[in-house]
């Protein structure tokens, strides 16, 4: 409910947000709004969401754009108060480098020597007394905390008033944090809300800003189930023409959906997942790819891996599938399949759990009458991606979010460019999209003393470079 109140104070300010994480696996999420990921049409497991094996609280993790999120953090604050609500904190920690310098500082040499020492460690680990001082006590100190920082998304809502379970610091930022981090949290059981920011939302926004300012266009971002279906989007797609389209635009995933002959969304979806470097560096994205193109010349290492992922052909792709192949594979509850998934992914906080789970699936395996090689081979592949591995969830968020920069990129070639040049983000460098704006149609107009703004700005086919291009200049 608190979600679906951030989501809904979103909307009445007109801020774009993805909801995804976990929370994408509940129904009742999709029907509130607070994501666009309908769980029934994907096939996802409440369980990733929510079971009677986890003893963290679930979350939601709703990106908003990198202009708006502090607005949102201030909304919740303010509504909760700041006696209720308080950032998360989280542990910078001594490190190599950093370490070396702060004991520089301490026995009080000067910087260019700190410098020396820092740049050239092994010459001058046993130059004096002091270098040998300096290199010893880094050595105690590694890993230990420097200073508070923040998460990077994270807010904590509290029944009692938060200082019954820590003070609070004001950073220059001047939200409060608390003086613990997420495992902290966790383990006294308070509930996280990750308010996270992107920038792909912000062009997404900009873009529909800019049509509405200089066409007159009111543009439904929203529609995206008829996005999917739209042909022009779906061949931009497959030709891998994604410059700027948020999560689908690097080269690497570009070759991938050219190598798939990606139309489709649900084609997409799992191209998110297997770009992930666990998955191919398993062999499963060269297997997935195999199998998209030639379905029944390839052979399933068990018919129940068939069965389970046709959508993939029977190969692990998502974090949910190590749970479809433990539940009906092994034979586990959701709960305790959940708890393997976790425990690959490195997020237990009870080893021997984790371990007890990993001999049920053997045991398990072994009473069905499975052979050994069999068995062995699938826990080699859920062992070998599922610390890498996406959710489903995550994956389904991320492909909507790009769907809605294909439709614009497709049909407002000039203004989507404007807005991703505005946002300062994305895979490239500025002056790539720029180029990209160029091969569109655009004549792109150097800062004009006239015509400019302080951010880049377009008239008819015309893009004006933005003040903030001209090095030096402040605003």
């Amino acid at each position: 409910l608190i979600s679906h109140d951030i989501v809904e104070f979103a909307q009445r300010r007109n801020f774009a947000y993805v909801g995804r994480g976990s929370g994408a696996n509940s129904m009742v999420a999709y029907c509130l709004g607070i994501t666009e990921v309908d769980p029934i049409e994907l096939d996802l497991y409440f369980e990733r969401f929510l079971n009677p094996h986890r003893s963290s609280p679930p979350d939601f993790d709703i990106d908003f754009s990198w202009k708006d999120r502090d607005e949102v953090i201030a909304y919740i604050l303010d509504k909760y108060s700041t006696t209720h609500a308080v950032l998360l904190a989280s542990y910078n920690t001594y490190q190599g480098r950093s370490v070396i310098r702060e004991l520089g500082k301490v026995f009080g040499l000067p910087k260019a020597e700190i410098d020396n020492i820092v740049d050239r460690p092994f010459e001058m680990r046993d130059r004096d007394e002091i270098t040998r001082l300096i290199f010893r006590y880094a050595e105690r100190l590694q890993d230990m905390p420097q200073n508070l920082s923040i998460h990077a998304g994270g807010i904590l809502i509290t029944e009692k008033p938060i200082y019954a379970y820590t003070a609070t610091d004001i950073p220059p930022k001047g939200f409060p944090i608390t003086h613990f981090d997420m495992y902290g949290a966790e383990d006294i059981g308070i509930h996280k809300y990750d308010i996270l920011s992107q920038r792909g939302l912000g062009h997404i926004k900009d873009t529909v800003d800019i049509v509405q300012k200089t066409r007159g266009e009111s543009i439904d971002i929203s529609q995206t189930t008829n996005f999917k279906r739209d042909p022009r989007l779906n061949e931009l797609l497959k030709e891998g023409n994604c410059m700027g389209c948020f999560y689908i635009e690097s080269p690497a995933m570009r070759m991938l959906l050219g190598k798939l002959h990606c139309d489709n969304y649900i084609t997409l979806v799992a191209a998110s997942s297997i770009i992930r470097p666990g998955v191919a560096r398993s062999g499963m994205m060269r297997e997935y790819i195999y199998r998209h193109h030639n379905p029944g010349k390839f052979e399933y290492v068990h018919p129940k891996m068939g069965e389970l992922m046709k959508e993939t052909y029977g190969v692990m792709v998502y974090q949910e599938d190590v749970m479809k192949v433990a539940h009906h594979f092994a034979g586990l509850d959701l709960g305790e399949a959940d708890v393997l998934r976790r425990g690959m992914s490195g997020k237990f906080r009870s080893r021997k759990e984790f371990k007890l789970v990993e001999q049920k699936f053997f045991d398990n395996c072994k009473a069905k009458g499975y052979p050994d090689a069999i068995t062995q081979e699938v826990w080699r592949q859920i062992e070998s991606f599922s610390g890498y591995s996406f959710s489903k969830a995550h994956s389904a968020s991320y492909a909507v979010e790009s769907y809605q920069s294909l439709f614009l990129k497709t049909y407002y070639p000039l203004e989507f460019m404007v807005g991703v040049i505005n946002n300062f983000g994305g895979f490239y460098q500025t002056e790539f999209y720029f180029h990209e704006a160029r091969m569109a149609g655009a004549t792109i107009q150097p800062p004009c003393i006239n015509r400019s703004e302080y951010l880049t700005s377009i008239t008819g086919t015309d893009i004006y470079m933005g003040f903030i291009h001209l090095k030096s200049l402040e605003q």
